[in-house]
């Protein structure tokens, strides 16, 4: 299996064991990768999105650079803001661990751990965060 296909899988199947079907919950999952360079993509994504909600949650990962970032993207007028879930999670005290400690730690099942991680403490602490401030009737 390709890196590709592995981090698809990985956060895939981990987002079903962790919040169900998108299509239940009503969020969209997305996965892109650049171009391959050398037989390997530089970057790496996974984005779950609420089409109601204006907030995605984006999960990045450079092969060349072995980096990892967590984002939660808020939809403001006029733009973006980029909230990172490390930080984030490490102020409000869920976890004393980052992507860093993740990467290092990770071992054959890197993207697996990754993503249990991260859909390990949004479930537990925040399992509403994509979802929408206010439902128009």
């Amino acid at each position: 299996m390709g890196i590709t296909a592995e981090y698809q899988s990985a956060f895939t199947s981990s987002f079903h064991e962790f919040f169900g079907s998108a299509k239940d919950v009503g969020w969209e999952l997305y996965h892109l990768s650049s171009e391959p360079d050398n037989d390997f993509p530089s970057w790496l994504t996974f984005t779950i999105r609420n089409p109601l909600g204006g907030r995605a949650l984006v999960f990045r990962y450079h092969h060349q650079e072995n980096k990892f970032y967590a984002h939660l993207k808020v939809q403001v007028i006029p733009g973006e803001e980029n909230w990172s879930l490390d930080q984030l999670f490490h102020k409000k005290g869920y976890t004393d661990l980052d992507a860093d400690d993740i990467l290092s730690s990770g071992g054959e099942w890197l993207f697996f751990s990754l993503a249990r991680h991260y859909f390990g403490i949004i479930i537990s602490f925040c399992p509403r965060i994509l979802e929408p401030d206010y439902f128009l009737d």
